[in-house]
């Protein structure tokens, strides 16, 4: 192995040192991290902007943001897009930074007439809905050797995300249950209608299922909170994605200063 590489590899073991000595200095209890992750900077900008004690550690070529809102400790990272992303860095949470508790943040696509743009889903499981090993006898969207199809949110978080939403975005509509996950952007009406028969499910996105799974893979309590940026089309989603990310931001504001 070069010495290069032994470098890289020593700094991102003291980066990961550090932020868990942030996460549990004082005495402090694991129960009092929250992890925050979105995908893209507009998701995640208002969050930090509203933080106290800031300290900023990279890992992985992502910046996790350390400090607190309303008193209460979190650690808040912009993961990129995609599923790959979001696994390193829910991992990276709980191990690095003590997160005793996940919420993903941002923005979806709506697989059903039954919500808006800026309305939100708040996940009841979370499914990938391109994982498909059914080839060797698994069922589609089954994870091997776990038995499940999808990955339960956190009931307690559940109520605690529905309660911020209809606090901060009392106009919008807020619904329950399937958020599923895939390593492309769902444009067409066709993939709405293979995504939806299979799975069912209430809207599309790129990162939250992989989170799902990390967090159950550790024990972590996870949930998943999305604003509707279009119906599953690119046209909508670049007309309102920032509208939709900041109130998202802002429901998850709302939903840490009640923890």
């Amino acid at each position: 192995m070069s010495s290069n590489t032994d470098d890289r590899n020593q700094t991102l073991g003291d980066a990961v040192t550090s932020g868990l000595a942030w996460s549990l200095d004082g005495n402090e209890a694991r129960d009092d991290v929250t992890g925050i992750i979105g995908a893209m900077e507009s998701e995640v900008s208002l969050i930090k902007a509203e933080m106290d004690d800031t300290r900023t550690t990279t890992v992985s070529g992502m910046e996790f943001t350390s400090g607190s809102v309303a008193g209460n400790r979190v650690v808040v990272v912009q993961c990129g897009i995609g599923k790959v992303n979001a696994g390193i860095c829910a991992q990276t949470l709980i191990n690095g930074f003590g997160a005793a508790r996940v919420i993903n943040v941002g923005v979806a696509g709506s697989l059903t007439k039954e919500l808006s743009i800026n309305d939100f889903v708040v996940s009841v499981d979370a499914t990938q809905h391109d994982y498909d090993v059914s080839a060797i006898g698994f069922q589609r969207g089954e994870i091997p050797y776990t038995g499940l199809v999808a990955f339960p949110a956190d009931e307690g978080l559940r109520r605690r995300a529905v309660e911020a939403v209809r606090a901060a975005a009392s106009t919008s509509k807020v619904l329950e249950g399937r958020v599923c996950s895939g390593d492309q952007f769902v444009s067409t009406q066709r993939q709405i209608e293979t995504i939806t028969s299979t799975f069912g499910g209430l809207c599309a996105e790129m990162e939250g299922a992989a989170i799902a799974q990390v967090c159950f893979l550790n024990a972590t309590p996870y949930v998943i909170i999305r604003a509707i940026s279009d119906d599953s089309d690119s046209m909508s989603f670049e007309e309102f994605q920032e509208e939709a990310a900041a109130e998202c931001a802002r429901a998850a504001l709302t939903m840490v200063k009640g923890l």
